[in-house]
């Protein structure tokens, strides 16, 4: 079992405590980072704040090597069904920024940096993970192998996407810092990531869908406010996005949750079914750079 680390909150620096310990079965490796990973609640220990409740993972301390060597065909194979999402993500953000230079960060294999093409936003993208970006340029997308570290600080853009990516990294606030810092005058950002305080997350449990190993920070509507005051940035619109599936995902992983002799298998029909769900899970925050 890891050693249990004392280490204050990474959003309000007072004291947490242990909340669940350390389960993680068969070891890490690039496959438990991977988008569609379906571990779910096998985490490494979660402490929570004593003051405003984040929970966060103090023992993972270096993942991007993890993130850097991930491939995930199964994530490429849903393509479609995510790009609606990443469409659907892009409508509600141009309703506040409808376009200019946007930059999303944690481009994956490229899918809103395509859509945000066909809505005429001037669109780039920066991943970690060498296949996914590989995915991305295969179809002449602008995705560079990276993470934020690696767009020059004198970059700015009108627009920047942080979609469920907030919840991977050690420092959240500095993330959100250098998203401020990269963003023009009147520049916005779209930040997107689970709820751990939503329904689903307090009745599963450390059974929800969202405790993965990947995640290493836990939010709710408090601690993502106090996450964006605290790096200088304003949230003007928040919302539960939903999301676009085919039935036979969220089939298999439904039956995750029921012993093995209960499980039915999908159908065919079932890999060919998209539908639009909103478990009301996740947060998505419009932010702007606060009044210095």
């Amino acid at each position: 079992m890891e050693e249990e680390i004392a280490e204050n909150c990474r959003i309000c620096d007072n004291a947490t405590r242990l909340k669940w310990p350390t389960y993680i079965p068969d070891g890490l490796d690039s496959d438990c980072f991977a988008i569609t990973n379906a571990a779910y609640g096998q985490t490494s220990a979660i402490f929570e704040c004593n003051s405003c409740g984040f929970r966060q993972c103090n023992n993972l301390t270096e993942v991007l090597s993890f993130y850097e060597e991930l491939e995930d065909p199964g994530y490429e194979a849903g393509r479609k069904e995510r790009s609606l999402q990443a469409a659907a993500n892009l409508r509600r953000f141009a309703k506040f920024k409808p376009g200019g230079r946007l930059l999303d960060v944690g481009s994956g294999i490229g899918m809103l940096v395509e859509e945000a093409l066909k809505m005429g936003y001037e669109a780039s993208g920066v991943e970690p993970s060498k296949w996914l970006q590989q995915q991305a340029s295969s179809r002449n997308l602008s995705v560079i192998r990276g993470t934020l570290d690696d767009i020059s600080e004198t970059e700015k853009f009108d627009a920047i996407a942080l979609i469920d990516v907030v919840e991977h990294v050690l420092k959240p606030i500095d993330l959100l810092v250098q998203i401020r810092n990269h963003l023009t005058p009147d520049g916005m950002a779209m930040v997107v990531t689970p709820d751990c305080k939503s329904f689903f997350g307090r009745i599963l449990g450390r059974k929800w869908w969202h405790y993965r190993v990947a995640h290493i920070g836990y939010f709710d509507k408090k601690t993502l406010r106090m996450a964006c005051d605290n790096a200088g940035l304003e949230i003007i619109d928040q919302k539960r996005p939903g999301w676009y599936f085919t039935v036979e995902y969220l089939w298999v992983r439904i039956m995750l949750y029921f012993p093995k002799w209960l499980r039915i298998p999908s159908f065919a029909w079932m890999s060919r079914t998209v539908i639009p769900i909103n478990l009301r899970d996740s947060l998505v925050v419009i932010v702007r750079r606060s009044e210095d």
